[in-house]
């Protein structure tokens, strides 16, 4: 249960960002910033669901 919450906040979170960096009117470093954590919070979160996927999968048989 522990992986479903974190990897759902973080991919919430990767998003959120997402959304932040693409309202800024100027691709400055803070625009870099923003869009390197998203695509790491993504990356990271979507690893830990499909984690998360694997062990119930494996329960569930």
């Amino acid at each position: 249960m522990n992986n479903k919450l974190t990897g759902l906040t973080l991919v919430l979170t990767g998003l959120v960002l997402l959304m932040l960096s693409i309202t800024l009117q100027s691709q400055t470093s803070i625009w870099v910033v923003l869009l390197g954590a998203s695509i790491v919070l993504n990356i990271s979160g979507a690893s830990l669901l499909f984690k998360f996927l694997k062990e119930s999968v494996k329960t569930t048989n």
